[in-house]
């Protein structure tokens, strides 16, 4: 049976117990994963998968449950589950099935229709093109730890009791590489990633070359004395941030009272140079989809405009709770998920100057390049302490690298220290950023 069949025969099955609404989830996908070492393969895995999720509504409670299907007899279990789930949990007035309404209409380029002609021996070349352009940009690469490639073709299907039905299919490809750099004397790690939607604009070459600059330019790093400078975090080391302070922008966690933003819509919490944007129907974008987890259509919001908080991320369920229509970012982490709020592609608006250009503005400081302990930022206070690594600049020129340094402070302290955004918007995964240019801050050094 066809996958957008058997949702339409799961909802049926939950409505014959009386249930007040319900809602089919399924997800059908084809993944691949490579992994080359020394041109080599590592590990060439290839798996194929059919799950549903169904939530059950009824008097204000809510009941989940979830399976792998292979023939349509764990229909019947699964339905039951959900159906006895909904008679134990608390009456909650979140617990509603979306309106139903037309996915977002527009050309999202999510679906790479050339992937399933890809072969085997293909993307195992893949893989060993990405390790060999790291090996063959310079003599001092001494070791790949890892050069991989992977790519997934998956079909979303939602069918609720509310007459939405509703599906849409999208592709990804991925590689990433991790390698070590000596000289004799040093050595340094470096690591590069890239996913696209569509294989043939995923560049191997690139990411290889990449991950040998990132290490090569490492070495002979040294400790800085403790001193006040400003910082220039390049793209990667700005999404650390980004992806430790969007939990922030979760009405969730301001409804439970864990937002740093909490009660401050309108207020001025960046530099005016900020625009922070969620944008579910981004072209291309890996977070991209005309409709959420939960069949509501995707939006762009700005989370920020101008330094300015304009608001927060929703699902149907914090949206109901706050009477107000659900933002497009009702997300799941597989059909055993129930829907969660979460970002889709979430970044900061790039500026007009290059890199270059900032470098030369900063005059002198530390391009911060890598970050260390990050999960030990708090996004409900917004303080971090964090090791850096990168390069010292003098009079806008790369001078030497440098390890062992730290810099502390408050996430809102440091959006409103922005002096100037770069044109180099670079996405890792969902989240993206382009380089940012950060006012004095203390460095800790030896």
């Amino acid at each position: 049976m066809d996958p957008s069949q058997w949702s339409k025969k799961i909802l049926e099955k939950t409505l014959e117990h009386r249930v007040d609404h319900a809602e089919a989830y399924l997800l059908s996908s084809t993944a691949t994963t490579v992994e080359v070492k020394k041109q080599k393969v590592d590990a060439f895995v290839s798996a194929s998968s059919l799950g549903a999720g169904v939530r059950v509504f009824h008097e204000g409670r809510l009941g989940f449950s979830f399976a792998a299907i292979c023939d349509g007899s764990e229909i019947d279990a699964l339905v039951q589950k959900a159906v006895d789930g909904a008679r134990f949990t608390e009456p909650d007035t979140g617990n509603v099935v979306p309106e139903t309404s037309s996915p977002a209409n527009k050309e999202l380029e999510i679906f790479d229709p050339h992937l399933a002609q890809v072969t085997g021996e293909e993307k195992i070349d893949r893989a060993m093109t990405l390790e060999k352009s790291a090996v063959n940009s310079d003599s001092r690469i001494q070791v790949v730890r890892k050069a991989s490639y992977g790519d997934t073709d998956y079909t979303v299907y939602i069918s609720n009791s509310k007459g939405l039905n509703a599906s849409y299919r999208g592709t990804s490809c991925s590689s990433s590489i991790m390698l070590m750099a000596g000289d004799g004397t040093h050595q340094e790690m470096g690591w590069d990633s890239d996913g696209k939607r569509f294989y043939s604009q995923l560049d191997v070459e690139s990411i290889g070359v990449r991950a040998a600059r990132s290490a090569l330019e490492q070495l002979g790093a040294r400790k800085l004395p403790t001193v006040k400078a400003a910082v220039l975090f390049t793209p990667l080391s700005a999404v650390n941030f980004l992806e430790v302070l969007v939990s922030a922008f979760s009405a969730n966690a301001v409804q439970k009272g864990k937002s740093l933003f909490q009660d401050r819509v309108g207020e001025k919490v960046a530099s005016p140079v900020v625009t922070l944007v969620d944008d579910g129907l981004l072209p291309r974008g890996l977070g991209s989809a005309p409709m959420d987890d939960e069949g509501v259509p995707m939006q762009r919001k700005a989370l920020i405009k101008e330094g300015v908080l304009q608001g927060f991320l929703h699902n149907t369920y914090t949206a109901a709770r706050e009477g107000v229509a659900s933002s497009g970012n009702g997300v799941r982490s597989g059909y055993g998920s129930t829907p969660y709020v979460g970002p889709t592609n979430l970044y900061i608006e790039k500026g007009e100057r290059t890199r270059d250009q900032l470098l030369q503005d900063m005059g002198r400081g530390l391009e911060v390049r890598e970050i260390m302990g990050m999960h030990t930022a708090n996004p409900i206070s917004g303080d971090f302490s964090v090791g850096v690594s990168g390069v010292w600049i003098e009079n806008g020129q790369p001078a030497h690298p440098v390890r062992g340094g730290a810099i502390a402070g408050n996430f809102v302290d440091l959006l409103q220290r922005i002096e100037g955004i770069g044109n180099d918007l670079r996405f890792f995964g969902a989240v993206g950023s382009p380089s940012l240019l950060i006012g004095n801050l203390s460095i800790s050094g030896e």
